[in-house]
């Protein structure tokens, strides 16, 4: 790991000035070239991070790359956790400053002030400026950024301009009252947010290709929005549900709650962000900068934000294959992702709870990591499963385990609305499952828009897979729509792309 020293680097995040030079590559012929992959932080542990080091893969074959990040985790740590076949002896990690020190504090104060995503992409950029000569390109797998050299700019969802829709406020503010007020499972006392706040909902909406402009539809699950905090009365169950928690939406670059929009993001978007100056292109034309989205939701909220048409890329998932034929697996949910409030693993413990009410033999496997942001929350869902003989936690379990566990059972199950992509949606499929999901976001993509397979509620899920389960449905997706080839072959034609430029 390269730990560049600069005295004058590690000034506050208020005081950054916006670097403008003239480019001229340090490489005199297209060939093995310096790229610089800027990711923000790996800490998280999600599929944001997949992607980086998938891209950092897919590179390496042909450039030398340079992995320039504030982050505690280590590639190879992520590597062996998402299957990836990384070179890291011959990746350059390149850290600023007093970065690691700088990444541990805020994941330390997470629970508290949230990811501070766009603050940290915006550090970030500051430090890749002062040494960004010695690079021909640029890929950022952690969204957006104003760069004076030619760059590839993959985006899970847009970091800044998080305020741009002001004269959707009230819209997203009636759409979301009218979903509280239709939860026939509970009955919610909602302290509502300011409107700052709530503005931010239409960037999260469920939008379902990048041409649509219109107002979004009302959101699965939106009781538990993370743009309202809720006193919860229970009436008529036992259900243990997410919204016993006052949620804070750590990944989100939107939320609020995390600081990530508001007057804060409005200072990292002057400080980080592409400029309505900058020429965009949809790799097919001549432009520094090439904008990629990982599902066709993210690619329309990116075009509202800029006014652009990213290319669609989805992130790679190579198929999974067991030795168990369809009758051989286990009447079993497997949920795998990070154990957070927004991944709503408690959710997925109620709807087990609710299935096996209704007379089905179910046991529930929830799988995930749980970085220091959420090891209070990870004890709370594992203190729940603990009293059920038919739910287990498995914590940050190797890759073989984990591709065990979903070759051998036959349902999946993720619950977090307007999902980016879907990582995991995506890795049940690959693993011959039926996979389950909330309407909205880019798991639509991944699930091919079947309505049998993408739910609107709790109880919408519940009924969904119990008449899975009693009519014994089967997979209908291919496993391989996602594969890497498929992927590494886009990457590398944007990066050719600008370095031939």
């Amino acid at each position: 790991m390269r730990n560049v020293s600069d005295g004058g680097y590690w000034m506050s995040a208020y005081a950054l000035l916006r670097h403008q030079q003239e480019y001229t590559y340090p490489s005199q012929i297209i060939g093995m070239a310096e790229i610089a992959v800027l990711h923000n932080t790996l800490d998280f542990h999600g599929g944001a991070d997949a992607v980086c080091l998938a891209v950092c893969d897919a590179l390496q074959e042909s450039h030398t790359v340079s992995l320039i990040t504030c982050s505690v985790t280590s590639p190879s740590t992520l590597a062996k956790r998402f299957d990836i076949d990384l070179d890291t002896d011959a990746l350059s990690v390149v850290t600023p400053p007093g970065g690691t020190l700088f990444a541990r504090a805020l994941a330390g104060a997470a629970p508290v002030i949230g990811s501070q995503l766009p603050f940290r992409s915006a550090v970030l950029r500051q430090f890749f400026l002062q040494i960004i000569d010695e690079y021909d390109v640029a890929v950022s797998t952690a969204n957006e950024f104003s760069l004076p050299l030619p760059s590839v700019q993959y985006i899970h969802y847009p970091q800044f301009r998080a305020n741009a829709d002001e004269t959707n406020t009230a819209t997203n503010q009636n759409q979301n009252q009218n979903q509280i007020n239709a939860d026939s499972h509970r009955q919610h006392t909602a302290e509502t947010v300011s409107s700052s706040e709530v503005q931010s909902t239409t960037e999260e909406t469920g939008i379902e290709s990048a041409t649509q402009t219109q107002d979004a539809p009302t959101q699965p699950f939106s009781s538990q929005s993370s743009q309202t905090q809720f006193t919860e009365t229970i009436e008529q169950d036992s259900h243990i549900r997410d919204d016993h928690f006052e949620e804070v939406d750590y990944d989100n670059p939107n939320s609020n709650d995390a600081g990530n929009s508001g007057y804060l993001n409005q200072i990292w978007t002057r400080l980080a962000a592409p400029s309505d100056e900058v020429a965009i292109s949809d790799s097919t034309e001549t432009a520094p900068a090439t904008f990629l989205a990982n599902s066709t939701w993210t690619a329309a909220v990116i075009a509202r934000r800029y006014n652009i048409d990213p290319v669609v890329c989805h992130p790679p998932v190579d198929p999974i294959y067991g030795d168990r034929s369809w009758d051989e697996r286990e009447n079993g949910i497997v949920v795998v992702g990070r154990l957070a409030p927004d991944k709503r693993p408690l959710d997925a413990i109620s709807i087990v709870d609710a299935i096996r009410a209704r007379g089905r033999d179910l046991h529930l496997h929830i799988v995930g990591t749980a970085p220091d942001a959420y090891r209070d929350y990870a004890a709370t869902v594992t203190t729940e499963a603990a009293d059920r003989s038919y739910v287990s936690v498995e914590e940050d379990i190797p890759r073989s385990r984990l591709e065990t566990l979903l070759c051998a059972h036959k349902y999946g199950l993720n619950l977090k609305p307007r999902e980016h992509f879907g990582l995991s949606v995506a890795e049940y499929v690959a693993a011959g499952m039926v996979a389950f999901a909330p309407a909205s976001g880019g798991q639509v993509d991944v699930l091919d828009q079947q309505d049998s397979r993408l739910f609107e509620s709790f109880e919408d899920a519940v009924a969904k897979i119990d008449t899975a389960i009693m009519t014994d449905e089967r997979p209908q997706l291919p496993r391989n729509r996602f594969n890497r080839d498929r992927f590494d072959a886009s990457i590398m034609a944007h990066v050719e792309q600008m370095l031939s430029q």
